[in-house]
């Protein structure tokens, strides 16, 4: 999918978001937060909280520039660590409520596992027509 710039900045389609060591590529649309742009394509990971609060999807941000509209726990990341300084990286990020500004790059923590549970359902493609969802049926 070719990802197209406007004159303003904004990427109409969102941001490239490659998360490592998984070696996963997605595409996060305008406004929405990484893990927010990981379940909508198939993927699962142990990040419940998804409010900024707890801080066990903390990994660190190696390229690209992130933004936490919704805000964050000062204890679990610190003003200092939220506010953008082009001279230090690699910084800490909480993937639940970053949201791309630019194509980001997140390295994951050593524990932490990103599942794509559609692939698991269908092997063959990287994500299902929606004709091929398993439907439920109740037995009369």
């Amino acid at each position: 999918m070719s990802v197209q710039q406007t004159e303003a900045g904004e990427r109409p389609d969102g941001w490239r978001v490659t998360l490592s060591p998984a070696n996963i590529s997605i595409l996060a649309r305008p406004g929405e937060t990484v893990v927010e742009a990981l379940r909508r394509q198939g993927y699962r990971s142990r990040y419940k909280c998804r409010r900024g609060g707890c801080g066990v999807c903390r990994a660190t941000l190696l390229e690209g520039e992130i933004s936490y509209p919704a805000g964050v726990c000062e204890q679990v990341l610190s003003g200092n660590e939220q506010t953008v300084d082009h001279n230090s990286r690699p910084r800490a990020c909480l993937p639940c409520r970053a949201v791309p500004e630019t194509d980001v790059h997140i390295e994951l923590g050593p524990t932490d596992r990103v599942i794509h549970v559609l692939a698991a359902m269908y092997p063959s493609k990287a994500s299902p027509n929606i004709g091929d969802l398993p439907t439920t049926r109740k037995e009369p």
